[in-house]
């Protein structure tokens, strides 16, 4: 009775050991599964990202040829004309060694301030070359 009492506790340890095995592998499977259609699901996303990207891209791209189009058809300014002419010029140089400040030059020629300094630091500085 022993050995077959044996037997059954055997054959009973060996089933229970088996069916351990295929609830463990199923659980695997079943995890493995899980993981799988999230790895498809995260893909998916990235691809729709991707894709949103790409036609962003494409209307930026759309839009910078848009533009290069109208800058080419634009035409250009013509070049300011100085205000500065050469009977100006020799004005505010003998105002200047006559004594004149800038402000007062600039003022009587109608001309910026800022002009009338440029002008008088040249001078000084092409004098200093001679």
């Amino acid at each position: 009775m022993g050995g077959i009492l044996y037997s059954l506790v055997e054959g009973g340890l060996l089933g229970a050991g088996l069916l351990v095995c295929l609830y463990l592998f199923l659980s695997a499977k079943r995890e493995t599964c899980r993981a799988a259609l999230r790895a498809e699901r995260s893909r998916q996303a990235i691809e729709d990202e991707i894709d949103a990207l790409k036609r962003a891209v494409e209307h930026v791209r759309d839009e910078l040829r848009e533009l290069v189009d109208r800058s080419s058809k634009l035409v250009e300014p013509p070049p300011a004309a100085s205000g500065l002419n050469l009977t100006k010029r020799s004005q505010a140089l003998r105002m200047h060694r006559q004594g004149s400040v800038p402000e007062k030059i600039a003022a009587a020629l109608l001309m910026p301030r800022q002009e009338v300094e440029l002008l008088l630091k040249i001078e000084e500085l092409a004098a200093e070359k001679s």
